[in-house]
């Protein structure tokens, strides 16, 4: 099978990030984002504002956490669920770990009492096919993640479940398309979900409980994770892990899914204008977007398809724009150089798309280099 290479050996990401001063970056940041959204994610609302409509205390469980089930409201979109878990032993406001999920919420955090959603049938808990095809592809801590370690460590997590709200589906994403937040462009499902992020930020910082709110994701979720961070400057740090195309990974000159792939595949994640035959941006320009927050990009060595070299190209191309923040910005030469304390990290692991039990410790690793 094939392996990403030991050094990147394709082209530098270009364009090339310009600016020689704050001031000047930051007048070419309102002309990228509008870029992303014309070629790429669609239009971005900006208005986050979310309120908060019911709260339910999850009691009986084993985890030294307080869990509470939370009803939310943002400006766009229905109400949403979000299960917020606290270490018990929380000694002022904490960071919080933002997570959207591929299962829904009372299979990510698995006691009795959470809401399961309407209408959807889709479970991965318990001993069902799908729990086992999760598991065995997928790895260890795709459903749920090591909730007693990342108490341990201090940090919050605040768990979603995106296709409850925004439809993972072509046909039934399309009402979203028909009344958009913007005539002049469409709302992708990857915009749809990054908002939720920023929503989710927006009520997370109005509790005096928490302090720094990052942005996690694993595969398509990884994409929203990068891309709300870009568009929200409240959101402190991302967590993409095999983002792929479309996330951390450069959409030219790349290994794996192609930009034809992914939009043949999915064409409801993105605006139908999304070619590489006609970018003129490409991912890293996202990465920078985000500076000077920090940013892990998670890899998988036999996870080609997800180009783990394109976003290693990625972030290098990005590193330019943290080092006008005063950051050493993206320093390894070699894919398996995880350095956690730096803005830009790249955290590369045998093994093929998934979220195993050697990813959190890096995780978490990176987190209590910059949250501690």
């Amino acid at each position: 099978m094939m392996t990403a290479p030991a050094k990147p050996k394709g082209q530098a990401a270009s364009p090339i990030i310009s600016a020689n001063s704050l001031n000047e970056w930051a007048n070419q940041k309102a002309s990228l984002r509008g870029l992303f959204e014309a070629e790429i994610y669609g239009v971005m609302p900006r208005d986050f504002g979310t309120f908060k409509t019911d709260t339910k205390i999850i009691s009986g469980h084993p985890f030294q956490a307080f869990i509470e089930e939370v009803t939310l409201k943002p400006a766009y979109g229905e109400s949403y669920n979000v299960v917020l878990v606290t270490p018990k032993d929380r000694v002022g406001p904490v960071a919080v770990i933002m997570m959207e999920n591929f299962c829904p919420n009372h299979n990510v955090i698995p006691v009795e009492g959470i809401s399961k959603p309407e209408g959807i049938s889709f479970d991965c808990s318990g001993e069902g096919l799908m729990a086992n095809i999760f598991g065995y592809f997928f790895g260890r801590y795709i459903t749920t993640p090591p909730i007693d370690m990342i108490m341990e460590h201090g940090y919050a997590l605040a768990v979603i479940y995106p296709p409850a709200n925004y439809p993972d589906d072509a046909a039934k994403f399309a009402k979203f398309r028909e009344n958009p937040p913007s005539k002049e462009y469409v709302w992708g499902a990857i915009g749809a979900w990054a908002y939720q992020f920023s929503s989710l930020s927006n009520f997370l910082k109005s509790d005096g409980r928490f302090s720094k709110t990052i942005s996690y994701g694993h595969s398509r979720y990884g994409k929203s994770a990068l891309l709300s961070a870009a568009y929200d400057e409240t959101i402190d740090g991302v967590i993409a892990h095999q983002s792929g195309t479309g996330g951390a990974s450069l959409s030219k000159d790349k290994k794996g899914e192609t930009v034809a792939d992914i939009t043949e595949a999915y064409p409801h994640w993105f605006t139908p204008a999304y070619s590489e035959d006609s970018l003129t941006i490409d991912q890293h320009q996202l990465l920078a977007l985000i500076a000077p927050r920090p940013i892990l990009l998670g890899n998988t060595k036999r996870d080609v398809w997800s180009d783990p070299e394109g976003a290693f190209r990625a972030a290098k191309g990005a590193s330019h724009a943290y080092e006008l923040y005063g950051s050493a910005g993206f320093t390894p030469s070699k894919l398996t150089q995880f350095k956690p304390n730096e803005d830009i990290a790249y955290w590369i692991r045998p093994g093929t798309h998934g979220v195993v039990k050697e990813d959190w410790p890096a995780f978490l690793e990176f987190m209590d280099a910059h949250f501690k």
